[in-house]
């Protein structure tokens, strides 16, 4: 097999497999109400069914032994469920959660090219569950160290180091108060007990082992020997270190390669109408070509006007049906949180539901590509730094239960993108207290952007350590720049004890964009549409400086301004009237002016990725058909700095 075959057939089997693993999670998500029912759902029982079989079918396609091993392990489960020889248990749905992160682990591994991640123990676990294994004697074999598989797996996978402790209960241990009672809650105090055998030895002796996951190794092993329990290390240093490791590494939830997208045969059929519509036009205007090349003919203008409208309407349909064929449903990063949320949840005491709306909302491939790891952190950082405990909720007045809302929908030409939680909110005192300890500078007014401004400097965070959520190496920085080199903005919205908000706003594509044309001192320079809420003239006495700023009037009010040729540091040309271009975003309002506007144009968007020419205010260029390159300008920068606020900016608590 050639190597360009090869990584084609590759290509398409990661693809495969995030279909098959997204449809998996949704499944599973309908699976949980069947729990303990006598009959489950029978087409969420066999749509899994499906999905795990596929996945094995190209596992063993592509030589991947250990998926396809566990993904016939599900398989044998999943058929004993609905055969009815086997009752939904939760423990059962927890191991086919554990079986699709595997799943997905060892996919990731594989196309990183690193070594794979074991699942002896998970299929063992799905093969006792199915009733397929080998019963086990009832009685460990004295001094055997090695615990229950299907009571350690989720503990290890925590980074737990597994402990056997052995007690035997005497009389002069009692009349110390040392007995089963007092073990257990020693133990338990200490770290997790996953599993308590009683044993019966010789000469009637009976003796407790207990199975017990800590973190750290404890430090009083002397003082329990002492009290009749016998400490034997189960897993060994080295393997537990690496297991400790590996819990804290994040594995990728994105399997797919990015530069792959699926398109429904329907919209390939539009594409090919359009083009055949166009090699139509393209014939008769070769044809009027040919005529006008014969002596004695007469041009028709009114037949090129016809046909260049002709050509015009099938280029927009073209492009609208390309830019069809690159969009893609959000729910393809929306489909991986809720997974996260709950394995977050279950390494905590906080209780937090996810609550999604707006998943077949479409955006650019590109762009769902760019976004996922800050969606990700986001989604983190709500559950880290905003849910609080059940008990400060109760205290609070709240439910015990936090939701974190996942929300994306349609706005113009823009997608808006919410995370928010009803947790605690954003603390401005501590936030301000703590920028002050790294020495980031803090405006004389604080308001929302100048506190979102903060969060997202350059090495902030509220913690002073890193935890299983926080301090993971993508911060509100990075989450910042990247929503800014996509020519979206991110705005915040927060109230102590009610909750916080972070919207993204992001335009449904980085291909083509409407313009509104305008100049300044003879530099012309292209302006997104989406952030042009109006347009008015200006005379040089109407602008007028109020405290070191230029104003307008503008709707009973006062408006910012930036000319256009300050901005860009050009020289200015006297001229009695100016245009102003009223400037949107989640900040407010800010005016910029410019000389002249020539009119609108749809352009071809050239993003600009050399670090060494990027500058403030420029989102990428483009070139209007002479050849000569047109800066495209980043709305967001200019109403970054004074801006007249939005009056409706209020704060709306999650339900």
């Amino acid at each position: 097999m050639s190597p360009e075959l090869q990584r084609e057939l590759l290509d398409d089997f990661f693809t495969e497999c995030e279909e098959h693993l997204a449809h998996i999670r949704e499944s599973l998500l309908m699976l949980e109400p069947s729990i303990g029912k006598a009959q489950a759902d029978r087409t969420v029982i066999e749509a899994l069914f499906r999905n795990f079989h596929s996945f094995k079918g190209i596992s063993a396609i592509v030589g991947l032994r250990v998926a396809e091993e566990l993904a016939h392990a599900t398989e044998e489960y999943l058929r004993e469920v609905m055969r009815g020889s086997l009752i939904l248990s939760a423990a059962g749905v927890e191991l086919l959660m554990l079986a699709t992160q595997r799943l997905e682990q060892i996919a990731s591994a594989f196309r990183a090219g690193q070594s794979l991640p074991g699942t002896d123990v998970l299929v063992e676990n799905l093969q006792k569950a199915s009733g397929k294994a080998e019963p086990e004697p009832e009685e460990d074999a004295p001094g055997s160290a090695s615990p229950p598989a299907a009571s350690v797996e989720e503990a290890r996978s925590r980074g737990l180091v597994l402990w056997k402790f052995t007690f035997i209960p005497s009389k002069q241990l009692d009349e110390r108060g040392i007995n089963i009672n007092s073990v257990r809650t020693r133990l338990t105090e200490r770290g997790e007990v996953l599993r308590a055998t009683p044993q019966v030895r010789g000469e009637g002796k009976v003796a407790f082992e207990f199975i017990v996951g800590m973190k750290e190794t404890p430090t009083e092993i002397a003082s329990w020997e002492a009290d009749g329990i016998t400490p034997e290390l189960v897993d060994q240093p080295n393997v537990a270190a690496q297991r400790a490791e590996a819990s804290l590494q994040e594995h990728n939830p994105f399997i797919a390669p990015s530069h792959v997208v699926r398109v429904d045969l329907p919209r390939l059929d539009d594409l090919m109408r359009i083009v055949g519509e166009m090699v139509i036009k393209r014939s008769r205007f070769e044809e009027e070509v040919n005529r006008l090349s014969r002596k004695g003919e007469l041009l028709d203008i009114g037949v090129l006007r016809e046909i260049n409208t002709g050509l015009g309407r099938s280029l927009r349909e073209l492009r609208e049906g390309i830019m069809r064929v690159r969009m893609v449903p959000v729910a393809e990063i929306f489909a991986r949180m809720p997974f996260v949320v709950r394995d977050l949840a279950r390494e905590s005491q906080k209780k937090v539901r996810l609550r999604m709306e707006g998943q077949q909302t479409e955006i650019d491939k590109y762009l769902i590509e760019q976004m996922k790891d800050s969606l990700l952190h986001l989604v983190r950082n709500s559950f880290s730094h905003g849910v609080e405990t059940p008990q400060e909720r109760r205290e609070a007045g709240k439910a015990e239960e936090a939701v974190i809302s996942l929300t994306a929908a349609t706005n113009g030409d823009s997608v808006v993108i919410t995370v928010a939680d009803d947790g605690r909110g954003i603390s401005e005192n501590a936030v301000l207290r703590r920028a002050a300890q790294l020495g980031i500078s803090v405006p004389e007014v604080v308001d929302r952007a100048a506190l979102l401004e903060i969060l997202c400097a350059p090495g902030f965070s509220t913690r002073t350590d890193a935890d299983r959520v926080a301090g993971r190496g993508m911060g509100m920085a990075v989450v910042c720049n990247t929503v800014r080199e996509l020519g979206g903005t991110l705005s915040l919205e927060t109230e102590e004890k009610k909750g916080s908000r972070f919207i993204i706003r992001v335009p449904l594509t980085l291909a083509i964009a409407e313009t509104l044309i305008v100049s300044a001192a003879d530099q012309t320079c292209a302006v997104p549409q989406n952030f042009v809420a109006e347009v008015m003239p200006v005379t040089e006495e109407e602008i007028q400086m109020v405290n070191g700023l230029e104003v307008i009037p503008y709707r009973e009010g006062v408006l910012p301004i930036i000319r256009l040729s300050s901005f860009f540091r050009l020289a200015r040309r006297a001229q009695e009237r100016m245009c102003v271009l009223v400037l949107n975003s989640d900040r407010g309002s800010s005016g910029l002016v410019v000389d002249r506007i020539h009119g609108q144009r749809e352009i071809v968007v050239r993003t600009i990725r050399d670090p060494l020419i990027q500058a403030p205010g420029v989102a990428g260029a483009t070139e209007l058909g002479d050849g000569r390159p047109v800066l495209i300008l980043d709305g967001a920068a200019f109403t970054s700095g004074a801006v007249r606020p939005n009056l409706e900016d209020t704060f709306v608590e999650t339900n």
